[in-house]
């Protein structure tokens, strides 16, 4: 357990002592593809942070469409928004591949560790790049064509676009899987993208 910990930015300060006092009030879960980490409307009861495997967070439009809202890898904080202002998840997780995640009593976790600067700084510095990610996304969907959109996808999602399905990617680009797949196929014949064993990749 103490040796993950180390291995967590938002840990990477704290002292022996302090680690062994986190140890206390944490423990591993572990998931197969296709279990759910939460669901919307759920109270959280502890800080979640992503140790192995991949997540997709999405919501359910009124038509029942399920809105890709984005893609974790380790060692992420998931939800972390939702248990810091004690209210319901906004919306539901779900395993893309087996995983696991370490789970800290967050009561606990605020009383003993919130208030110490190393470890508010770097929950904040989550939430400002997760804020910074939502406003390029935001500009990529306003400003971008289809293409543009796609390229900048693999460009900056590497990790995990192998681990994808083609709708997963259009939902999360705000296009239709339609409008995706015509778009990837003109980036092939334009010798921007290729593809691999393991899905597409961008050509340098």
């Amino acid at each position: 357990m103490k040796e993950i910990l180390k291995k967590i930015y938002l840990f990477k300060e704290l002292s022996e002592e302090e680690l062994d006092n986190l140890t206390q009030i944490s423990s591993f879960s572990s998931y197969k593809k296709d279990s759910l980490l939460f669901m919307s409307g759920e109270m959280g009861k502890y800080l979640l942070i992503l140790i192995e495997g991949n997540v997709s967070v999405f919501k359910h439009d009124n038509k029942s469409n399920e809105i890709v809202i984005g893609f974790f890898s380790p060692y992420s904080l998931v939800a972390e928004a939702a248990m810091l202002r004690g209210v319901p998840f906004p919306s539901s997780a779900v395993f893309k591949t087996d995983g696991r995640v370490l789970k800290i009593e967050m009561n606990k976790f605020r009383e003993s560790f919130l208030s110490k600067p190393k470890v508010s700084t770097e929950i904040i510095n989550s939430l400002l790049s997760k804020i910074q990610l939502l406003q390029q996304n935001i500009h990529l969907n306003i400003a971008s064509t289809a293409k543009e959109k796609i390229l900048h996808f693999y460009n900056t999602n590497s990790s995990i676009v192998s681990k994808l399905k083609k709708y997963e990617i259009a939902t999360l680009l705000g296009i239709s899987p339609e409008t995706f797949s015509r778009n990837l196929n003109g980036l092939i014949n334009d010798k921007k993208l290729q593809k691999t064993p393991t899905g597409y990749v961008l050509i340098k």
